[in-house]
């Protein structure tokens, strides 16, 4: 199937996918053996920072070698891509979907960066997510800051300005911030799930990402994914998990072997996967 078919899927069965930041072959063979256990589609992401770390080239390759291993309809994503360059360079390199994030560009320039993404991307049968509203927050780190905070100082996504950035893109995707956020924080993060759905209403054809779903009310996601958002994206959780456990085992043990050190932070990280893809209702959707 193809990107557009595995999202159509979603949308039509009332699940959304899991969209999980890998940067490494630990975090990836986590990924895709939750994947694989659970029977779910999955996405698997890439910022900048991962995309430099691991090799564009490379990280596809190591895709495609999941893909034909596993046969599971697996997605890469070029996520928050900035620029039309590193878009195309995803796109020649075997990406299946690509975010293009023009949020911090003028209005005008994001827009016409936009099309020209989804003219590349569209040619090769790739879908585009595109966002207007810069979604607030970092998943470098985690934050004792009150979540509400950050959100009272970011711009909440005003549907009809989506409405007119989606028709004159063209993208297939639609990135919204309705109180969402990067990152991890003391407390639990609630969605403004009215906006949602006035979004859903104003984009009734146009598929819906979640963008910050590490450490998101579990209620307001179950009713985000029940307003058609079919992509929810999770990092930080898994950061935390492979970081707090390996930071364990390295002080548990004498061991010198990496692979051997990494194996409980593979497992702990799975079950965060797990989580999120129960919690999206994916599970057995393959």
């Amino acid at each position: 199937m193809t990107a557009i078919d595995i999202l159509t899927k979603a949308k039509n069965g009332g699940y959304a996918i899991g969209a999980f930041n890998v940067a490494g072959i630990e975090t990836l063979k986590a990924v895709v053996g939750t994947a694989k256990e659970l029977q779910s589609p999955v996405i698997l992401e890439a910022s900048d920072g991962e995309v430099k770390y691991v090799g564009i080239k490379e990280l596809a390759y190591l895709v495609k070698i999941q893909k034909e291993e596993t046969g599971l309809p697996l997605l890469l994503n070029l996520d928050h891509g900035k620029d039309f360059e590193t878009c195309k360079q995803a796109i020649e390199a075997g990406f299946d979907y690509i975010h293009f994030d023009g949020s911090n560009l003028p209005v005008a320039e994001n827009i016409a960066t936009a099309k020209e993404v989804v003219k590349l991307a569209h040619a090769h049968a790739i879908p585009v997510e595109g966002e207007i509203d810069h979604i607030q927050g970092s998943s470098s780190d985690r934050t004792k800051e009150d979540p509400r905070t950050i959100q009272q100082g970011g711009l909440y996504t005003d549907p009809e300005k989506a409405q007119k950035f989606v028709e004159q893109t063209g993208v297939d995707v639609f990135a919204g911030f309705i109180g969402n956020l990067h990152g991890i924080y003391a407390q639990e993060i609630r969605l403004d799930l009215n906006l949602l759905a006035q979004i859903e209403a104003a984009l009734p054809h146009t598929f819906l990402s979640l963008h910050g779903g590490s450490g998101v009310n579990e209620e307001d996601i179950k009713k985000a994914v029940k307003t058609n958002v079919v992509k929810i994206n999770v990092n930080s959780e898994l950061r935390v998990a492979y970081k707090m456990t390996l930071q364990a085992t390295l002080n548990a043990t004498n061991e010198i072997a990496i692979y051997k050190l990494t194996t409980q932070a593979i497992e702990e990280v799975k079950k965060v996967v797990a989580r999120k893809i129960r919690l999206f209702g994916s599970e057995g959707k393959i």
